[in-house]
C-alpha cells in the first residue's frame, strides 16, 4: 500500500514543484515598480528645421516622472543620451510623488516643473538615440530607445 500511495503522491508533488518554480521568480506586486523615476516622453525632433538658437533647443525635451509614493530628492540623479551629453539634477531638487518634470535642452530659468540642460546645441539625435536615467549612486534606472523617424517617443 505504501508503494501505491507514493506513486500517487510523487507525480502530484512533481506537478506542484513545476508550478512553483516560475512563481518563485515573480516579484511581489509591491516590488513591481523598483525605479522611482520613469522616462515618460522624449520630444527629439520639433517641427521645422533645426536652427542653431536657444528657442529651437528648448523645443526639444525629455519628461521624467516620480512614480514612487514619496517625494524624491533628485540631487545627483542624471539623464544621459547615447553620446557624451549628461544632465545632472540641481542640488536639492525635489519632485513630489506622481509629478513630472520637463528637462529642456537649451538655457532658461529653472522652475518646479521645468529644468534646463543649459546646452547651446540639440541633445537628442533625430536619427535615433537612447535616453537613460541614473540615481545618485550611478545605478541605471531606465532606458528608452527611439529609432529614426517621428518626433516624439512615449516610453
Amino acid at each position: 500500500m505504501r508503494a501505491s500511495l507514493r506513486t500517487r503522491i510523487t507525480p502530484a508533488l512533481a506537478a506542484l514543484a513545476l508550478l512553483a518554480v516560475p512563481l518563485a521568480g515573480m516579484p511581489a506586486a509591491e516590488a513591481a515598480v523598483v525605479k522611482p523615476l520613469d522616462i515618460v516622453k522624449i520630444h527629439f525632433d520639433p517641427p521645422g528645421t533645426d536652427k542653431a538658437h536657444n528657442a529651437g533647443y528648448n523645443q526639444e525635451y525629455i519628461q521624467v516622472k516620480n512614480v514612487g509614493k514619496t517625494t524624491l530628492n533628485l540631487t545627483g540623479y542624471k539623464v544621459r543620451d547615447d553620446g557624451p551629453q549628461v544632465f545632472t539634477f540641481p542640488k536639492n531638487y525635489k519632485l513630489a510623488a506622481g509629478k513630472t518634470v520637463t528637462i529642456r535642452s537649451g538655457k532658461g530659468t529653472n522652475s518646479a516643473t521645468t529644468l534646463y540642460w543649459g546646452k547651446a546645441s540639440y541633445i537628442w539625435n533625430n536619427t535615433g538615440d537612447t535616453a537613460r536615467t541614473f540615481n545618485a549612486a550611478g545605478k541605471l534606472l531606465e532606458s528608452c530607445k527611439y529609432p529614426r523617424g517621428g518626433s516624439t517617443k512615449t516610453c
